[in-house]
């Protein structure tokens, strides 16, 4: 089909066609394409054949050519090559070709075929299945009157105040705006937060100026008055799309010092508590005011009873999920073609669901995925819906995959440390042997016993409002409280105990031979544990984690070459803060890499002691500026929440209170810290204790590296039961646990 070009103007020959469909595109020219120019009349057809129009054809001297001409026409009664006369010819490329009229009758006949209408049965055609998920309504939810959005919003300003006698321009940030009604008039009113933290609301004096009516349009260096023209301000930063306040005025050496990471990022204003989540029904809720898409994001955790003790319901839990996912495979995938998705996961205490993409259609898509998840309830054996043959499939795929866990020496050593940090936590292994010889009613039997109990916590994100986050919460009750179903009070859930590290000068752990006898490699995991979760403790392992990540991996992997993976990092496990030091080599032992490990740790205090102040300061300014940075996406902002809300530590501004507290950290605490929960040797010489955790797997390498590999002379018992043997010693040995960690 021929788009109108000759409408085009001469200087969008080129690109006029591509602009209809920009980034603002006109409904009414579209239709117009489609509907008065895209259509038969306006058609060109271009054919090419091997059939006709070969040279020879156009030769009449050669007899053969009747033959062929009668075999064309045949072939294409509508076109007679011997009629045609001689072919016209390109002349660029000298290309040979014909032009030929086409009927009026052919013309109709085009005509009638493109009319929309659905198609004749006898062609076996049909129309695919009409989508349920594609959204029709894409608008922008409104926000409150009092806490209203406007482009001066999280802009960084300056403000002529008048002190004394002296004017003088202060800096500051717009935080809030709201409209009043005062009699007939509207009063809009501009909340500013200043340097010292002290907030003061202005009345905006041209609510109407274009700058303010089109987001698109404000730039630096507006200039504007508060309060009937008594204050005048500048605007000296706007803020990028999605970003918060952003604190940027102009001050050239102050602000070229924080890119450069010579001076402390600003803290940015507290957020108003409107703009945290907020519980309703027991549901916590949030409208996005940042990414402003028509999107949204359900996160729910539900945690059954009697599950962290048993390595059958574990099981069970993880093959619930996946026949959820087979059942909703054909559901899913309508809904991913219109953005939108879901997903159900397991974990040791129950199972999670999440559900994301255009909030027009996403509660529709919630209800189908709660509604098959609820249908496993009450039942026998497995609910009508689920096909035949699909359980053993499923559990087939699943109890391969327990077979084929923890393969690579350096994720199966962290598995090890969360099975001696977790006691709750059941293996790959244990799961597998329970999951066996399992049958569709034992199975039913479970997770009937399962759902009847449950603890249930959902957050809602996005494009939403307070009604929307009732709706989503009254769609959760309806699902989960049919049938025999009871809750768990918040204070009844069991509570995640992580296990205590004792202290001692040795680090007791645990030692495995790698699941697969072909692994080369060996990797080694030394954990540290510091304390129960504490803002102060928290910024000082992040801080301790910053310094070292460069210099640890320098020594072992650069300077050393252990080995190709080494990294160290803060670890936040339940509730309770440590660090962890992971190396996987294929040239020395473990024992060795633990040594170097210790002697990394104890030869790296001299140089936090002679550590210049400036590159102090330098490792202070980059981890305070990570911590500020504004989120990618409506996602990432909803997993910041949601691991608040789902760890129960509801600190929806800690990155903010942690750059605070960083803030105050000198070097001479982040030493003191330092000698007391990782250097393994006292300035003295002296041996020190340390709530240390070492875990090595040991792989079947050529030389030093399978030195001391973990031997298991009874045929009859598999690695995996091994290790599972090995926790189980470990945590008999450690009983003690950190209790209930409150926040």
């Amino acid at each position: 089909a021929m788009c109108p070009w000759w409408n085009l103007p001469e200087e969008r020959l080129l690109d006029g066609d591509s602009l209809l469909f920009g980034d603002t595109i006109d409904n009414a020219v579209v239709e117009d394409l489609l509907f008065n120019y895209i259509t038969p009349n306006n058609t060109r057809v271009d054919l090419m054949s091997s059939l006709f129009g070969r040279d020879g054809d156009t030769e009449p001297t050669k007899e053969s050519n009747d033959a062929a001409i009668a075999e064309i026409c045949d072939i294409q009664q509508s076109f007679n090559v011997a009629e045609a006369g001689t072919p016209m010819i390109e002349p660029r490329f000298g290309t040979k070709f014909y032009v030929e009229p086409i009927s009026d009758n052919t013309f109709q006949q085009w005509c009638t075929a493109a009319e929309p209408r659905l198609p004749s049965t006898d062609l076996l055609l049909n129309l695919p299945p009409q989508n349920p998920f594609i959204p029709s309504n894409l608008d922008l939810k409104p926000l409150p009157e009092d806490d209203a959005a406007h482009p001066l919003l999280n802009c960084s300003v300056k403000v002529c105040i008048t002190v004394g006698k002296k004017k003088s321009w202060f800096p500051a940030v717009v935080t809030q705006y709201k409209v009043q009604k005062n009699k007939s008039l509207d009063v809009h009113r501009l909340l500013l937060s200043y340097e010292d933290e002290d907030e003061k609301w202005h009345i905006l004096d041209s609510p109407n100026d274009k700058s303010f009516t089109d987001d698109s349009s404000l730039e630096p260096g507006h200039e504007g008055s508060f309060d009937g023209g008594k204050i005048k301000f500048k605007v000296i930063a706007v803020p990028r799309h999605g970003e918060g306040a952003v604190l940027r005025y102009g001050d050239a050496d102050h602000d070229d010092d924080v890119e450069d990471g010579m001076a402390f990022p600003p803290i940015p204003p507290a957020a108003l508590p409107s703009r945290l989540p907020q519980i309703i029904h027991d549901k916590h809720g949030i409208k996005d005011r940042k990414f402003k898409r028509p999107v949204a994001d359900l996160r729910i955790k539900v945690e059954c009873d009697g599950v962290k003790d048993s390595a059958l319901k574990q099981g069970c839990l993880d093959l619930f999920c996946r026949l959820c996912g087979d059942e909703l495979v054909e559901t899913c995938y309508l809904a991913s073609t219109s953005e939108l998705g879901s997903s159900i996961s397991s974990n040791d205490t129950g199972f999670s669901i999440r559900v994301w993409g255009f909030d027009d259609k996403l509660f529709d898509l919630a209800r189908i995925v709660l509604n098959v998840i609820t249908s496993f309830k009450d039942r026998d054996d497995l609910p009508p819906s689920i096909k035949s043959g699909r359980f053993e499939a499923c559990l087939e795929s699943l109890l391969r995959g327990y077979r084929n866990s923890g393969m690579k020496a350096s994720s199966f050593v962290t598995t090890l440390r969360l099975l001696c940090l977790r006691p709750s936590l059941k293996s790959a292994d244990s799961k597998l042997q329970a999951m066996e010889s399992i049958d569709s009613k034992t199975f039913s039997a479970e997770m009937t016993s399962m759902l009847k109990r449950l603890a249930i916590e959902s957050f809602y994100h996005g494009n939403a409002t307070c009604g929307d986050a009732k709706i989503a919460a009254s769609i959760i009750y309806e699902a989960f409280a049919s049938g025999d179903h009871s809750a768990i009070p918040k204070k009844n859930i069991s509570p995640k105990f992580v296990t205590k590290a004792k202290e001692t000068v040795e680090c007791t752990g645990i030692t495995a031979p790698s699941l697969d006898p072909k692994e080369p490699n060996t990797a080694v995991e030394l954990y540290v544990q510091v304390d129960k979760d504490g803002l102060m403790n928290r910024c000082l392992v992040d801080l301790i984690a910053q310094i070292l990540d460069e210099p640890f991996y320098a020594d072992l992997r650069t300077k050393q070459q252990l080995g190709y993976s080494v990294s160290c990092g803060a670890r936040w496990t339940y509730g309770v803060i440590g660090m962890s030091f992971k190396v996987t080599t294929s040239v020395v032992s473990a024992n060795n890499l633990i040594q170097r490990i210790n002697k990394f740790l104890s030869d790296y205090r001299s140089e936090l002691i002679d550590m210049k102040h400036e590159t102090y300061m330098e490792n202070v300014i980059a981890l305070a500026k990570n911590k500020l940075e504004m989120f990618d996406s409506l996602e990432d902002e909803c997993d910041s929440y949601w691991s608040e809300i789902s760890e129960g530590r509801y600190d929806f501004e800690t990155h903010r209170e942690e750059v605070r507290c960083l803030r105050s950290i000198t070097k001479e605490m982040l030493i003191d810290a330092y000698d007391r929960w990782f250097v393994p040797v006292s300035p003295n010489g002296m041996e020190k204790k340390r709530r240390g955790l070492v875990f090595q797997v040991i792989g079947s390498g050529d030389g030093v590296v399978s030195e001391d590999r973990p031997v298991v002379t009874d045929s009859n018992v598999s690695l995996g039961r091994h290790v599972d043997d090995l926790v189980a010693q470990f945590h008999t040995k450690n009983k003690d646990t950190w209790g209930r960690i409150t926040f």
